[in-house]
């Protein structure tokens, strides 16, 4: 038996061998019968097909669509249910939401005063700062360094979006993007003990330069 999958379906058909000679044929072939089709997300055979089928093709259709179907119904509830769990992207979709109005707050004036306007920002600032706390359940405590590169990761989209506005012309080193910049390189790879890079190679993981 061999399948065929189709629109979301799999077909299963019956190789027969003809041998040379059983109907004047000149050579041996394989000839194939269409038994039956099941949902490629069926997670049991139905009966009618369960009665077409041999103890060795039940088999086959087990291995082949009913165990990897399971398999894959049980990996999305579990996505779903980490989903469920997970504060970082309801963290995150607010901040986009909070971003697009006062986005249209500040073009807006007439609208919004200046007070909601400032509220808006305030709430938009908290929240980057749980973004940048929250854990997801993909990244716990226990696994710091895919902690802080999820942080940036975040950050850096944050940043792309214009959440951080555009840098002015002039006294760029005076903002506090700037600084801000400044010390999460420091904290990273700076010379200081407390600096990330130098965490990782008093503990052995990143070599030390040799000069």
């Amino acid at each position: 038996m061999h399948a065929k999958r189709r629109n979301g379906r799999v077909l299963l058909y019956r190789s027969t061998y003809i041998r040379k000679g059983a109907r004047n044929n000149t050579h041996g072939y394989a000839e194939q019968r269409f038994v039956g089709s099941i949902c490629a997300d069926a997670q049991a055979i139905p009966p009618e097909l369960a009665r077409e089928l041999t103890d060795a093709e039940m088999q086959y259709v087990e291995q082949r669509v009913i165990e990897p179907a399971r398999q894959e119904a049980e990996a999305k509830q579990r996505a779903e249910v980490a989903r469920g769990l997970d504060p970082n992207w309801r963290i995150d979709e607010a901040v986009r939401l909070l971003g697009e109005a006062i986005d249209k707050a500040t073009a807006s004036l007439g609208k919004v005063d200046m007070l909601s306007i400032d509220t808006l920002q305030q709430v938009a600032g908290t929240l980057f700062e749980m973004v940048g706390k929250s854990v997801s359940l993909e990244s716990r405590p226990e696994k710091p360094l895919k902690n802080a590169l999820e942080s940036i990761k975040r950050a850096a989209s944050a940043v792309k979006e214009g959440r951080c506005g555009r840098a002015p012309t002039e006294n760029v080193r005076n903002t506090e993007q700037y600084q801000l910049w400044t010390e999460i390189k420091a904290a990273v790879e700076g010379d200081t003990r407390d600096s990330l890079l130098r965490a990782l190679q008093d503990t052995g993981f990143v070599k030390t330069k040799t000069r």
